[in-house]
């Protein structure tokens, strides 16, 4: 994996001034600004679709002022938003160069995120957060496809998920309950090949009130084509799709829950 670093994202401002930031490959106009640098691209994860749309529905919560956990944060840019719009921002990776990549992000944008390294399954806080993002892993792994990226950039790690895409996304929505404040919200963006319907059960059944609240359908990227024929005979896409869904659910506790 290369050990260098260089500029790897840009801001765009919204209408609101809030800076947004984008990666390669993502449609950008306007006046752009750098806002760090990060670990080479074979080192973390680089902003792409899910990372905007996640910041989509982000832009739905008046964070200012509030708590804001976001776990798996890769290069940070979600953490750097939220903080950018004038929240008390944490963010949690297990990856030491995603950490690296989060703090050099953070500090290019002038905002502060206390980015730590840490597992989501182990992570704790003493105190509970009013909004949790997280872009997780989730792309369904078969056997034998564990090292198929195509030109993908970014480690392995950043995407497989397991046979069925759900590795980490299940032990994310089971830290819901234990991090989130009673009247918090979380949001997690996944794909639908990884079991939407099966995140909405898994966190209904928890007790929290559970939707989709973005959607986008984008072309197969290079890890899904290089995995497309596996995942075919797996049974994990149908055979003639060539579109991926990628959604956003919002979860919170019903109102009047403790």
């Amino acid at each position: 994996m290369s050990s260098s670093t260089r500029s790897v994202l840009v801001t765009d401002r919204g209408g609101d001034g809030t800076p947004r930031a984008f990666g390669p490959g993502i449609p950008r106009s306007g006046p752009v600004e750098a806002v760090g640098s990060a670990a080479g691209p074979d080192d973390v994860y680089l902003p792409q679709a899910d990372t905007l749309l996640l910041m989509e529905a982000l832009g739905d919560l008046p964070v200012r002022g509030s708590r804001v956990l976001d776990l798996c944060t890769g290069t940070g840019v979600v953490a750097v938003e939220a903080a950018a719009r004038g929240a008390h921002v944490t963010a949690i990776d297990s990856s030491p160069a995603a950490v690296r990549a989060a703090r050099a992000v953070s500090t290019g944008a002038g905002v502060d995120v206390d980015v730590h390294l840490a597992d989501v399954a182990e992570f704790s806080s003493t105190l509970a957060f009013d909004v949790i993002t997280c872009n997780p892993p989730y792309v369904p792994t078969p056997v034998g496809a564990e090292n198929l990226r195509g030109a993908a950039e970014g480690p392995v790690e950043a995407w497989n998920a397991g046979p069925d895409g759900r590795a980490v996304l299940d032990v994310v929505c089971g830290r819901f309950d234990d991090l989130l404040s009673p009247t918090g919200t979380a949001l997690i963006v996944q794909s639908a090949f990884a079991g939407c319907d099966r995140t909405l059960a898994v966190l209904r059944e928890s007790g929290f009130v559970a939707d989709v609240v973005r959607r986008r359908a984008i072309p197969f990227g290079p890890v899904l084509l290089a995995r497309r024929d596996l995942l075919r005979r797996a049974g994990a896409i149908p055979p003639d799709c060539r579109l991926e869904e990628i959604v956003v659910v919002r979860a919170h506790r019903p109102v009047g829950a403790s």
